[in-house]
């Protein structure tokens, strides 16, 4: 290790920020309130929500149906759990 270089621990730098290929302007992974994603239902919840997935996040949008590929806003972030709002459907897929 050189003498420029603080790491306490070599081994939990973040390596993609030496790459050529590293984007600083990208978002975090973790989605924020008022980000746009698309998802599919693929579950409904005792209240009748849909829950769709998005990376791995569980997303909770009323008045989804099942099977449904939505387009939504996020309205609320409560740790791994996303509550959002539907923007556009794109129709039911039957696969």
């Amino acid at each position: 290790m050189t003498k420029y270089r603080n790491y306490s621990d070599p081994y939990s730098v973040n390596v993609q920020r030496f790459s050529i290929y590293y984007d600083k302007n990208v978002k975090s992974k973790t989605p924020q309130v008022g980000d746009e994603l698309t998802v599919k239902i693929v579950e409904v919840d005792e209240e009748g929500r849909g829950i769709g997935y998005y990376n791995d996040f569980k997303v909770v949008i009323p008045r989804a149906v099942l099977g449904e590929r939505v387009r939504v806003v996020v309205k609320k972030v409560e740790g791994r759990v996303l509550h959002a709002s539907v923007i556009e459907r794109f129709g039911v897929s039957r696969k």
